[in-house]
């Protein structure tokens, strides 16, 4: 071999690593094939010409050249086919015309048209002839070429994606090279040293370069570096080969194979030094240039390199700031991040010499002049340019001052994903200022970590936001806990305070012209107090009011908006918020947060709290009707009097004040004589205005400690803390006095009776207290009316106060129970009455036991009644489908002992009281609501228990479909000894199945539930 097939062999060997990267990278698509073709066809042609300048075998130099024409022609046309597999859809490839020129050189090489022959020169030297036919080959080459050419240019035109782009030009500049060194090839120097090989290495070289840098072919990354590494290897040798080609034919120096090894050895000895060497030399002329600087630049590069393996922002932010201070000599530097949800950039990381807390203050919103250049030109951005350039003359001034105050000097973009998502801040270099070498770094350094720190800050607040997320929710579930707002308040700001400062907060609500304080939180002491009210002109919840939005004042030392600014500012708040609060569209008030530090709240914080104001906002609406539906329930409407209600918690109020602390207290009770007869001829509505005159004398007469009520029709009550009997009795003849002389009635005479009584000399319970007083009162309209009469120390016949029990007062009582009772049927949504059958199996059962008429009848009137307790519990739970939860079954328990406190209002049904409260009991003490056992259950009680459990399992219920009358006795059969009484159940399965039919007459289609006896609610 001599040195002319020095430039063949490096084509072959820089086609090789290719070859293998693309072939090893499985599985092939269609431009993988095309592009291993292309490779093969390239090694062939340079493995040929070796063949050929080596002149290893003279006698077949004609048939390596016919050879070498036709693996050119195929490499190009090959080449061609290759590239072309990038055109645009639609595009004609042209693929016909190529491989028909392929087979026409291919025939005229064959025939001997092209190529003349091979002549040696100067003993080793070939000059190759290729004759006048080339003309044949050249010409489909070059149609092909310029078609090529043409696509490519429009597709560079209108192209916007980067990656495809760069692989056109690669593949246009492959294509131009192969171009030029074909016409080399055909001038007489180039024919002799195989200049179109080179041009092959190139091509070798740019593919190379396109595979790895804009993806080519799609290859492993691990291949690429090694296709990389196996490059830069060969272009080392090419260069290598050009030296010894010009040694040899410029010096004149013979090179052999012995010289050329001897070379290449020390040519690699010195290599390997020198690469041992370099980052010793690079460290050492570092450090004498850099001074210690060198390694925290060194740090920094490693840091940014590896900054992907750091998963906290803290650690991030505050590394990269701790080493960019150090690198570069600044003496301090921040970082500032767009904030989630807002439009400024805000900083969140500070490296400074010294404390400086006001480097957190600066802020740079995303539409000044600065962060659009930034994110426009996406390079650093100097003070002195801020200065220079004409973009800038329209920069805020106070934008500038602050520049300027805080001694900025540089600005470099964070960009990621095609957005400015960062900024990095420099101040002013300790010493000199700025090199190229610094912006330099810098720009690597934000290059490199900018896609990371914007992951990290993300997932940062991606965190915070579910923290508050959470912290809404919770605080959401306080305020719902309960309708009296200031009870739960400390709770909710407590919770609210995790995620943003608090030192005073209060709810204010609008009343007409004034404001409603209900709740408030204070640290630092308050103006007002809950419960006070305020006016609301000038106030900032006025202006959230108005304006339906929230406000922020970020430091109240500079001046405030509000009349209440200067209050917030004596008590040391600084940052106040206004949220309004917005029920069915209307603003009711505001929510208010104030602190002590100046410019605490970001967007973020307002966001928040915008969002947590809306959503409490119902609820604290909710809460001022509560609030008012109280006030209404103990305020009587037409006198405007406390009522009956509010009587009877002052009264209890009173009876525990007194017994823990001593004293007395005293009740009078106001009735009207003759209002009967004065409504009977002047009517109602006349009747309405004296009870209103009434209510009046009352508030004007007692004191102010005092309280009046109307207590019934016609009847006043008022109740006197800390009032002795004498003094109550002064009381009592100025009420009825004043009664006499101002209230106008016409020609009917109204007076007023008064009883009294005091405790604890009449009564430690409230009801005795009022039962004496009553007893007094009625005994003052016996003796004629218009007098009063105190119970303390006199002998009262109460027999002439007693009520008859059969009277009709208690038939509406009865009435009224028994309207109860079906009212429960229609909540449990009972197909037909329930009690009614209830009725009838108890009585069947009852009969069947022998028990005696008036034994039965009662238990008659106990089936009737046994779940009256029922009205007081919701239809949601009585008809709840799924099963119910423990709050749920400790409800449904009640029911009995409600059953027995109804009944208990009528004295005649005084006796079926044992069989209401305990048909819930079980056989074995497991039942509600004592836990009898056996015989201890009231005989009537496990009758009703047998009655209402197979009347439920019979029934159509809404949560449960029927049993059939025999399941329904299966069921009894395997509760008895454990729900219900053996015996009896016994008997009362022998008494249905003795009979044709069952004591209760069954519609058609009526079915119950499978189990209801053992859970029925």
């Amino acid at each position: 071999m001599n040195i002319y097939a020095l430039f063949p062999v490096i084509a072959v060997i820089a086609y090789i690593p290719l070859l293998i990267t693309t072939v090893g990278s499985r599985p092939w698509q269609k431009r993988h094939k095309l592009f291993i073709l292309f490779l093969v066809a390239a090694m062939c042609w340079s493995t040929t010409d070796i063949f050929l300048r080596s002149n290893l075998f003279p006698q077949y130099n004609r048939p390596f050249l016919e050879l070498i024409l036709i693996t050119y022609t195929w490499t190009a046309v090959q080449f061609y086919v290759f590239i072309s597999s990038f055109y645009a859809p639609g595009q004609g490839r042209w693929l016909p015309l190529a491989y028909t020129s392929l087979i026409i050189v291919s025939v005229l090489v064959v025939m001997g048209y092209v190529g003349e022959g091979v002549t040696i020169v100067n003993g080793d030297k070939l000059h190759l002839d290729y004759g006048r036919g080339t003309i044949f080959l050249a010409l489909p080459l070059i149609v092909l070429a310029t078609r090529a050419t043409y696509i490519f240019g429009r597709m560079l035109r209108i192209l916007d994606n980067p990656v495809l782009r760069n692989q056109v030009l690669s593949l246009m500049l492959g294509l131009l090279v192969l171009i030029l060194f074909t016409l080399f090839a055909l001038i007489p120097w180039g024919r002799e040293y195989a200049v179109t090989h080179f041009g092959n290495i190139i091509i070798a070289f740019i593919l190379s370069n396109a595979v790895i840098r804009h993806q080519l072919v799609d290859i492993r990354i691990v291949l690429r570096r090694s296709l990389g590494w196996a490059i830069l290897g060969i272009i080392g040798i090419a260069f290598y080969g050009i030296v010894l080609i010009v040694f040899n034919n410029v010096v004149g120096l013979k090179i052999d194979v012995a010289t050329t090894s001897l070379a290449t050895a020390v040519a690699i000895a010195i290599a390997i030094i020198i690469y041992k060497l370099r980052n010793y030399l690079f460290a050492t002329l570092g450090k004498a240039l850099q001074g210690q600087s060198y390694d925290y630049r060194l740090r920094l590069s490693e840091f940014a390199s590896k900054i992907h393996n750091v998963f906290s922002l803290k650690d991030q932010g505050g590394e990269i700031l701790s080493l960019v201070t150090k690198a570069v000599g600044c003496q301090r530097a921040r970082l500032l991040f767009l904030e989630v949800g807002g439009q400024d950039f805000t900083t969140q990381f500070v490296e400074s010499k010294g404390k400086d807390d006001s480097m957190y203050k600066f802020k740079l919103s995303g539409k000044s002049l600065i962060a659009e250049y930034l994110q426009r030109e996406r390079k650093l951005l100097t003070r002195e340019n801020l200065a220079i350039l004409p973009e800038f003359r329209g920069l805020w001034e106070e934008e500038r001052n602050e520049i300027n105050s805080h001694e900025i000097e540089l600005f470099m973009p964070l960009i990621s994903r095609e957005r400015l998502i960062g900024i990095l801040i420099l101040d002013k270099k300790e010493s000199g200022w700025y090199s190229l070498e610094d912006l330099r770094l810098l720009e690597e350094v934000t290059n490199q970590v900018a896609v990371s720190l914007e992951k990290e800050y993300l997932r940062e607040r991606l965190r915070e936001r579910e923290e508050e997320l959470s912290v809404i929710n919770r605080c959401s579930a306080i305020i719902t806990s309960s309708l009296d707002v200031q009870e739960i308040y400390d709770s909710f700001i407590t919770e609210l305070k995790k995620v943003v400062d608090i030192n005073w907060a209060s709810i204010n609500l609008i009343e007409g012209s004034r404001l409603n304080i209900p709740a408030l939180y204070s640290e630092i002491g308050s103006a007002w107090k809950v419960g006070e009210q305020i006016p609301m002109r000038g106030t900032g919840t006025e202006w959230v009011a108005l304006n339906n939005k929230a406000l922020l004042e970020s430091d109240l030392s500079q001046g405030g908006q509000f009349v209440t600014a200067k209050y917030h500012h004596k008590q040391g708040v600084r940052t106040i918020a206004y949220l309004p609060l917005i029920a069915k569209g209307l603003v009711i008030g505001s929510f208010v947060v104030a602190t002590g530090n100046p410019n605490a709240y970001s967007q973020r914080h307002m966001t928040l709290l915008e969002q947590l104001a809306s959503q409490i906002a119902m609820s604290i609406e909710n809460s001022r009707l509560y609030a008012e539906a109280e006030e209404k329930a103990r305020v009587d409407e037409l006198t405007d009097l406390l009522n009956r209600r509010s009587l009877d918690e002052l009264m209890a109020t009173e009876i525990n004040r007194h017994q823990r602390y001593g004293g007395v207290f005293s009740l009078i009770i106001l009735d009207l004589d003759g209002f009967k007869a004065f409504n009977d001829n002047y009517g109602h509505l006349a009747g309405d205005k004296l009870l209103k005159e009434i209510g009046s004398v009352l508030k004007s007469t007692i004191r102010s400690t005092d309280q009046a009520f109307r207590y019934g029709r016609d009847e006043f009550a008022v109740l006197l803390p800390n009032t002795p009997i004498d003094a109550t009795t002064q009381v009592a003849d100025r009420i009825r006095r004043k009664v006499a002389a101002k209230v106008k009635t016409g020609h009917i005479a109204v007076s007023a009776s008064l009883g009294l009584a005091n405790g604890p000399a009449d009564g430690v319970a409230a009801d005795e207290i009022v039962a004496a007083a009553d007893t007094a009162l009625y005994r003052a309209k016996r003796e004629g009316g218009n007098r009063s009469y105190c119970a303390s120390g006199t002998l009262l016949e109460l027999k002439d106060t007693s009520l008859n029990l059969m009277d009709g007062t208690d038939g509406d009582t009865l009435s009224a129970i028994f309207a109860m009772a079906e009212a429960v049927d229609a909540k449990e949504h009972y197909a037909n009455s329930h009690w009614k059958k209830v009725k009838e199996y108890a009585t069947f059962l009852a009969t069947a036991v022998e028990l005696d008429p008036e034994e039965i009848s009662r238990l008659e009137t106990s089936a009737l009644l046994h779940d009256i307790g029922k009205i007081s519990i919701s239809e949601k739970i009585l008809n709840k489908r799924t099963p119910l939860t423990a709050d749920e079954w400790a409800i449904i328990k009640t029911h009995p002992q409600v059953g027995v406190n109804i009944a208990s209002r009528a004295p005649e049904l005084a006796l079926c009281l044992p069989g209401i409260l305990h048909h819930h009991e079980r056989y074995d003490g497991t039942g509600y609501p004592i836990g009898l056992k056996g015989e201890e259950i009231p005989l009537e009680a496990r009758i009703l228990a047998i009655a209402d459990a197979f009347t439920a399992m019979t029934t159509v219920r809404s949560y449960s479909d029927a049993l059939s009358i025999a399941e329904a006795l299966e069921e009894l059969k395997r509760g008895a000894g454990t729900q219900f009484d053996p015996n009896l159940v016994e008997i009362f399965n022998s008494a249905i199945q003795s009979t044709s039919a069952t004591p209760v007459g069954r519609e058609s289609g009526e079915v119950a539930s499978p189990g209801t006896g053992s859970t029925d609610k």
